[in-house]
């Protein structure tokens, strides 16, 4: 079956390696930094004196494909499912407060009783869910009346969480595509999967593991310096300073970010525009619980989106934080703390130890002139597959869009 040589190690590649590997291929998997996992992982802070995790991610029961990829690496123990699914919501500016509970089944009873509907909305605001599914280049704001309390209280919050893009320019269809694979199928498919020990020790680690077992450990400081193509293939691979030929039977897979194909491969089209997260963790030593004793909770109206607890780490996401991302890490710190220490009950309390993470290319822009860009799995080059969030997989980039990449690039080859 040949050798699939595999660059990039994040959780596209190793999705793709895992995926591989029980199709019987010899692997080679190839990172150019210290460590697998990409933006998704756990590292100890020396701050905090705590593990942490690089960022905020929320997997839910229904992304299928991170649960076949979690079975193949025998990780699905690391998560534990919430069976009553609720998602709390405030909103900081007029403080109040309410739940989103999906029903039992595929008919959303819920939007059909008042008390169960987002604050300020009607029955007539939840028809957008049929307007979404027939989606194509419009944003969200071309779909759904900005001005309606339903656009900052659902639709605002969705899209920042998914897709890492303001409402105002972000993909109907792409959260149309989330939607339909989770809260639209009800509570079974809704659950949030919280990791127990950290994303490392859920998704990471447990595939690294299998990899070795399966001789297919990643191979670290290797990076993927040039891609010599002829005859609609590519003939060899320099990998640091060492050539690797290609023989026919031989395949590729680029798990890397976009603008490292660029780099690589010019005529390939690519996304160009991204967007910034920035995390930001709190040590709060007495552990105050969050309102319902919610594990995590949306923020309407503040500067801070979603705030996760995990014992006494207090972890706030900001999406598409490009302008926030250049404040200095004080400034940061001191804006969310005041909207965690209100939400956690603490107010008047001086900002405690923190931790300030920003990725600045988080996630590419998840717009529709942006996701026109995003290329196919299969390239003109018959030996060479693309993986990646930000490939044309029909999901948004997400945990989710980045596993199913992978096992799509896998199914590619054998085909």
């Amino acid at each position: 079956m040949g050798t699939v040589y595999i660059a990039g190690a994040g959780l596209a590649g190793l999705s793709a390696a895992v995926s591989c590997v029980a199709k019987g291929y010899t692997v080679q998997l190839f990172e150019a930094t210290n460590h697998a996992g990409g933006r998704c992982r756990t590292y100890h802070d020396k701050v905090l004196e705590r593990s942490i995790d690089n960022g905020n991610h929320l997997i839910l029961s229904g992304n299928l494909a991170v649960k076949d990829y979690l079975t193949s690496i025998d990780a699905l123990a690391e998560f534990e499912a919430i069976d009553h699914v609720t998602f709390e919501f405030i909103d900081m500016r007029s403080d109040e407060r309410w739940s989103l509970q999906p029903s039992a089944g595929r008919i959303p009873w819920w939007v059909l009783w008042p008390g169960k509907r987002i604050p300020g909305t009607n029955l007539s605001d939840y028809l957008a869910f049929i307007r979404l599914k027939f989606a194509s280049e419009e944003t969200l704001a071309e779909l759904i009346n900005p001005s309606r309390p339903i656009f900052d209280r659902l639709w605002q919050p969705l899209c920042q969480a998914v897709l890492n893009t303001d409402a105002h320019e972000g993909s109907a269809s792409s959260i149309w595509a989330m939607l339909s694979e989770t809260l639209l199928k009800g509570s079974q498919a809704s659950q949030p999967m919280l990791t127990k020990q950290g994303l490392s020790k859920a998704l990471v680690d447990p595939a690294v593991n299998f990899l070795t077992k399966n001789n297919a450990a990643p191979q670290f400081s290797m990076r993927l310096r040039t891609l010599k193509p002829a005859d609609r293939r590519i003939q060899s691979i320099i990998l640091n300073d060492n050539e690797i030929l290609l023989k026919p039977e031989d395949k590729i897979i680029l798990a890397l970010p976009p603008n490292e194909i660029s780099a690589l491969l010019p005529d390939i089209m690519v996304p160009t525009e991204t967007r910034a997260i920035v995390n930001v963790h709190f040590r709060i030593d007495d552990q105050p619980a969050l309102p319902n004793n919610a594990p995590f909770i949306g923020m309407i109206g503040s500067t801070s989106h979603w705030l996760f607890r995990r014992k006494d780490i207090y972890s706030v996401t900001i999406s598409a934080a490009d302008e926030f991302a250049a404040k200095t890490n004080e400034q940061i710190a001191d804006i969310v703390w005041q909207e965690v220490a209100k939400v956690a009950g603490v107010i008047g309390r001086q900002v405690p130890l923190f931790r300030v993470i920003r990725e600045l290319r988080a996630t590419i822009a998840q717009t529709p002139k942006q996701n026109k860009k995003r290329p196919d799995s299969q390239t003109n080059w018959g030996n060479l597959v693309l993986a990646g969030d930000w490939t044309n997989t029909g999901l948004p980039a997400t945990i989710e869009g980045a596993v199913a990449s992978g096992q799509k690039a896998a199914e590619i080859l054998g085909k």
